[in-house]
Order: C-alpha cells, then structure tokens, then sequence
C-alpha cells in the first residue's frame, strides 16, 4: 500500500465513482449505500429522496463510514490495482427544498444538461464532515 499523492486524491474525489456510506441501524448492524456526492470545501455532500432508511439511521446516529474506490483493469501478472479513500466522520441530514445540492450533484454525474428529476418528490442532504480520511492506493 502508498498513500495517494494530492492530484490522485482530487481526481478520485471529482471522479464519477460512487460513494458508498456505512450506517449502523438500532441493533449494531452495519448498512452500505452507494450514493453520488460532491465533495466541496472538506466535506461530502450527497443527497438522498426523503424517508430513506439510511437517513433515519444517520439522524439516530451521526457517526458513519464512507469509502470511494476504483479498480484498474487486469494486469498480465493477475492484479487490478485499486485506489481508494476512506472516511470516517459525522454526518447530518437537512432538507435540500430547492435542490441546490441535488441538482450540483446530478450535473457531476450527469452533466450540464442534464434531465430535471422527479417532481414533487423531497429530497434530504446529508453532510458529510470527515474526522478521519486515508487515501491509498494497492500499488
């Protein structure tokens, strides 16, 4: 294992890869959900539709995981290295009611222009402020 290099770090975090956020429900059972985010000023952005059940675990408890990961090909010797970001952190979840934060997420996934989503369907953002963030790379 290396640690990424700052320029490897930025591109995997305005890359279009998924992050995937770790919660813990009510009885200590780990949940993943892969979600698009932004990453703007140290802190993760993402947003999710209203009622989801990630959300009402993250308002029961702050306290979640986040990882970002990409593989390569497969090399000759039998390897995909893989790049990867890894956080720890406190997240907080609020209305997006102009989907301010939504829509800049859709447009990095999506593009400029881009389709408008769902009417009438509520969206929540969640806040995502590292504690702890470790970016490596397999090779």
């Amino acid at each position: 294992m290396r640690r990424l290099h700052d320029a490897e770090i930025e591109q995997l975090l305005s890359s279009d890869a998924l992050a995937r956020v770790a919660t813990v429900d009510a009885e200590g059972f780990p949940h993943v959900t892969p979600l698009w985010f932004v990453w703007a000023a140290g802190t993760f952005y993402l947003t999710s539709y209203v009622g989801r059940p990630h959300l009402n675990r993250i308002a029961r408890n702050p306290r979640v995981g986040l990882v970002i990961d990409v593989e390569a090909a497969l090399r000759p010797d039998g390897e995909r290295p893989n790049k990867q970001i890894r956080v720890i952190g406190d997240a907080t979840v609020a209305p997006d009611p102009d989907n301010v934060w939504t829509d800049r997420i859709r447009a990095k996934y999506l593009g400029a222009t881009l389709p408008k989503g769902r009417a009438g369907r509520g969206r929540a953002l969640v806040t995502l402020t590292p504690r702890e963030l470790t970016a490596v790379a397999s090779v």
